[in-house]
């Protein structure tokens, strides 16, 4: 089992729909937003073994640079849970928004 969290700073649509898209590699409801890269940074200076359930992969950040900027979607699996809560006070830090798969909340 695991849960799935989206973050972003700015966009434009329904967030469940932009969770939904980011799953796919829809990214364009999105705007780039420096926030968005200092919290991907936090995340892994913290938690280095992050790398491993985040997207966007360093890898496709390749292909589109901007999207490091966009946003960070996380597939934390059991082991790492128990970290939720300081991840969504870092993302109240750098005043992101987003949504939950496993909740299907917009937070």
């Amino acid at each position: 089992m695991s849960s799935d969290v989206a973050f972003w700073k700015a966009g434009e649509g329904d967030p469940g729909e932009i969770f939904d898209g980011l799953a796919e590699g829809v990214t364009e409801p999105l705007e780039p937003h420096s926030d968005v890269s200092w919290f991907r940074g936090e995340l892994l200076s913290r938690w280095p073994d992050l790398i491993d359930v985040l997207e966007p992969a360093d890898y496709d950040l390749l292909d589109t640079p901007e999207d490091g900027a966009k946003y960070v979607l996380l597939t934390l699996p059991v082991g790492m849970l128990d970290r939720l809560d300081t991840i969504f006070d870092l993302a109240r830090k750098h005043g992101l928004s987003g949504f939950s798969g496993v909740a299907d909340a917009a937070f």
